[in-house]
């Protein structure tokens, strides 16, 4: 099991989408039996929380990018741009 978790997580995004998208169709094959069903549902719900938990990473990520950038843009005024 730990090291079917950790296949699961050495995954790229792009193979966890394939995945959930194999899952969905043999869902919607009618000779799948319903335990079978059952199993492929739980095999796809942990996947897109997988996804959605790298997606909310990633946007962390660009999220501190562009404060940091932000940051580096907006430099201190020198003494000749004050106004009084």
């Amino acid at each position: 099991m730990a090291q079917e978790k950790d296949a699961k997580e050495s995954l790229t995004l792009e193979q966890v989408f394939s995945r959930i998208e194999e899952i969905t169709k043999a869902m919607e094959d009618p000779a799948v039996s319903l335990e079978d069903s059952f199993a492929l549902y739980q095999e796809g719900s942990e996947l897109l929380r997988m996804a959605d938990q790298r997606i909310d990473m990633v946007q962390k990520q660009v999220q501190v990018l562009q404060h940091t950038q932000q940051e580096a843009q907006m430099s201190p005024l020198d003494d000749s741009e004050w106004v009084e």
